[in-house]
């Protein structure tokens, strides 16, 4: 097991290390650089899990985006620009996606408990600043990761299928960039799936090395095609380790995309079944639960999320999280022949076609991923 991957070559981990570097180099110069106190980098690199990509010529190189946080004294909209800017620069030298994202250090003991911060705890890397600064951040327990957290892993893997969806109904030809990056998408959601089966389950763990040989042992408990989804599960985790698209070059994209659609309704209503403890027949029943689709964050916050997005509109539904609106969405968005008026009611939009709300589930999405 190398640094930065299980199955990377020691030129492999050389080459992040030039390139964490460079980042921290420039991020230490700005002219905000006093503020920071750690720049910590999150993900597979930073579990040392990150996928080598192979290239035709048998060389690597990295395939996953560079997620970091930059622990700070204070964040504001000069401290967010500046990294911003940050950020397009390193993305550009360095030919794949660096993400700086500002967290402040008074907050880190308050931090909620997220399958986020759970995984930013207890693996990640200190690439420069205080080593020791994530000791500040609660000691999570292994076993009482919220069960929400699944439902929201779903929901965002959601909408790369939705994303697929869209496109894949179109009669242009996907390019070479687009179907790398939809075999991606189909990865990770069937990687969101296992962990969500382990996470029922209690069974969760920040290592993939380990889930993989979790899942072989877990007990499914009526989850409609369970073995085909944990052989899927496995064939992620491999590709995790070592990213080879060959062998992926005559894949029907159509038919993969339909077998992956197929689990994810599976394991949406088999997770929300046992989370909420309700018996769900169809994504229009579960749909029409809202709001009573469990409960995030605090009223206070809630009703500042809701009137600044919704304005007064959001009432009778002020005090629900609008990441609620989102699980009752994805399902119908990924259902065929869905009705669009429950759409429009759960998005609180008064646009008709099925394109329209799908930009805005998109929209709500992005902000409250």
């Amino acid at each position: 097991m190398g640094k930065y991957s299980v199955k990377g070559s020691p030129v492999f981990d050389a080459l992040i290390d030039r390139h964490m570097e460079r980042i921290a180099d420039q991020v230490w110069t700005s002219s905000y650089s006093k503020h920071w106190k750690a720049l910590v980098l999150l993900g597979g690199y930073g579990r040392g899990e990150g996928t080598p990509l192979i290239e035709k010529d048998g060389t690597e190189r990295p395939f996953n985006d560079y997620d970091l946080i930059v622990v700070t004294d204070r964040v504001d909209p000069l401290i967010k620009g500046a990294l911003k800017h940050l950020e397009k620069t390193l993305t550009a030298e360095l030919g794949l996606p660096v993400d700086l994202y500002p967290y402040l250090e008074k907050k880190l003991p308050r931090c909620e408990f997220s399958l986020l911060n759970y995984e930013m705890k207890n693996g990640h890397k200190i690439i420069r600043g205080d080593k020791n600064i994530l000791s500040k951040m609660p000691d999570y327990p292994h076993d009482q990761i919220p069960f929400s957290e699944g439902t929201r892993l779903l929901m965002n893997r959601g909408k790369l299928l939705l994303e697929m969806k869209y496109r894949l109904s179109s009669s242009a030809p996907l390019t070479v960039e687009e179907r790398r990056r939809f075999i991606k998408f189909i990865f990770k959601a069937n990687l969101a799936f296992g962990d969500c089966i382990l996470l029922m389950r209690n069974e969760y763990d920040i290592s993939y090395c380990v889930k993989k040989e979790e899942i072989e042992a877990v007990e499914f408990e009526n989850l409609n095609n369970a073995r085909e989804i944990a052989q899927a599960y496995r064939q992620a985790i491999e590709f995790k380790e070592r990213g080879n698209f060959q062998p992926l070059e005559t894949a029907n994209i159509h038919i993969w995309f339909d077998e992956t659609s197929r689990r994810f309704h599976d394991v949406f209503f088999w997770y929300e079944q046992r989370r909420l403890n309700w018996k769900f027949r169809n994504a229009k029943k579960y749909a029409r639960s809202f709001p009573y689709l469990g409960k995030e964050g605090s009223r206070l916050k809630n009703t500042v999320h809701n009137l600044r997005t919704f304005g007064f509109g959001a009432f009778p539904h002020l005090l629900t999280h609008p990441r609620i609106r989102l699980y009752a969405a994805v399902i119908l968005l990924m259902t065929d022949g869905a009705d669009p008026a429950d759409l429009r009611w759960i998005l609180h939009s008064p646009i008709g076609t099925s394109d329209g709300l799908y930009k805005e589930f998109c929209k709500l999405q992005k902000k409250f991923s």
